[in-house]
């Protein structure tokens, strides 16, 4: 970096030879405007050293780290469009160095405003302790009334600063190699905060509609699935009365030098209640894949308890018999459609001197039997009796309790459920159950 310093004090000092020079032969202006507008073609001349002076004082103020001192140098419309801004930075800084390595007053021909670059060495630490150094180019245009009327900003940060690097961090590749981390910027952020706003207002299509067709989901708990986008979202929002996911950051990364296949590190806390009367609240941070097309195609989910809850097993327990609730519901009712929904797809049941069932479809193909032939009037009433295991599989004992049209208790039965946490609800994975002696 010393050797850019020197080949720039050395194009400083040949840039001034020159100048000298081409002046010192009655040159009547150098450089020309090339952009597209009124100013196009027109060319500069050298400005003024009063416009000069003003900059050299204008920093020295700055580095007073007073904000009010050095806003007297700007035009009454730039502090009202950045005096706010200039203000709070000075209270976060404990000390500014602004050195100039040099500067050159310009005047654009047919103008009053003369404009003066300035290359310069920055040194701030702000009052939590940060350090930060920065290589500034700078073009300031100050109007014939000798105030700053217009401000750009160029830098060069150097790879020893603490923070504000275009790339660092590392990651390690698979061949033995490594990278660096550096910010996307491919619409990630509105993307996530446009979702977000859909999360909240449960509209379950708004929300897919950021995904790809099939994304890959890996589960706090370990589990990987393959699913389709528009079902997961219509499935998970339609079972909860109210959702609230507060975003608290969002960081968008690429690895340098490659793709624009990018990741999305967001997190927040959730706070959901399930029709059922559940509820969750949890801390969590979403990894996310932002394909090339702009959609999410995979989702990692990492999830803490946003609290300490020594009665989580207590919570469960009251959704586990709040589930067989809605069982018994369904099979009172003959709703054997709705019943089989509470259980995986895999589901295997072991029934008292059958077979194994082993899939939803065959499950339900002998629950319609059993519902065929059971007595008119006959009611089931499940009964839990213990629930033990952890927040997204246990296993539940219990009774069910079978009465005639009368009320009378005709019979009981023993059961055992597995039940796994599939995208966010408890289903039936293993169900075992056979009857106590009859009831006289």
């Amino acid at each position: 970096m010393k050797k850019n310093i020197y080949a720039l004090g050395l194009s400083l000092i040949m840039a001034s030879m020159f100048t000298e020079a081409a002046f010192s032969q009655n040159s009547k202006s150098a450089g020309k405007v090339f952009m597209e507008g009124v100013d196009k073609d027109k060319t500069y001349s050298l400005g003024s050293d009063k416009a000069m002076n003003l900059i050299l004082e204008s920093i020295k103020a700055y580095n007073t780290n007073d904000a009010e001192k050095e806003l007297s140098f700007y035009t009454d419309d730039m502090i009202k469009k950045n005096g706010e801004y200039i203000r709070e930075w000075h209270k976060s800084m404990k000390t500014l160095n602004q050195q100039p390595f040099g500067m050159v007053p310009l005047r654009l021909k047919g103008s009053e405003d003369d404009i003066v670059f300035s290359w310069s060495q920055e040194d701030r630490e702000w009052k939590d302790g940060s350090k930060q150094m920065e290589y500034l180019f700078e073009i300031y245009t100050v109007n014939k009334d000798g105030k700053i009327s217009r401000f750009n900003q160029f830098k060069n940060q150097p790879k020893t600063n603490e923070f504000g690097l275009a790339d660092g961090g590392k990651i390690y590749l698979k061949d033995g190699k490594t990278s660096t981390f550096t910010f996307s910027n491919r619409g990630e952020i509105e993307a996530i905060e446009k979702m977000n706003i859909a999360f909240n207002k449960m509209d379950a299509a708004a929300v897919a509609s950021f995904f790809a067709d099939s994304i890959t989901w890996k589960h706090s708990n370990g589990f990987v699935e393959k699913v389709s986008a528009k079902k997961l979202w219509a499935d998970h929002l339609n079972d909860q009365k109210s959702v609230n996911w507060k975003i608290e950051g969002i960081l968008p990364y690429k690895m340098t030098d490659t793709d624009p296949v990018s990741g999305i590190l967001v997190s927040g806390k959730h706070d959901q209640l399930a029709k059922n009367g559940t509820r969750l609240q949890k801390t969590q941070m979403l990894g996310l894949t932002y394909g090339l097309d702009g959609k999410i195609t995979a989702v990692d989910n990492f999830v803490k308890d946003s609290k300490y809850n020594p009665n989580k097993m207590a919570e469960v327990k009251a959704e586990i018999i709040a589930l067989e609730k809605i069982w018994d519901g369904f099979y009172n009712s003959g709703d054997i459609n709705s019943l089989v929904e509470l259980y995986a797809d895999d589901a295997v049941r072991y029934p008292s001197n059958q077979a194994s069932l082993i899939g939803k479809e065959a499950i339900k193909k002998d629950m319609l039997l059993e519902d065929a032939n059971k007595v008119k009037g006959e009611t089931v009433y499940s009964e839990t009796i213990d629930v033990f295991g952890n927040e997204n599989q246990v296993t539940e004992t219990g009774n069910t309790i079978h009465k005639n049209a009368a009320g009378k208790v005709i019979r009981i039965s023993k059961y055992m459920t597995v039940w796994q946490r599939v995208n966010g609800k408890f289903l039936a994975v293993r169900e075992m159950f056979n009857e106590n002696a009859k009831t006289k």
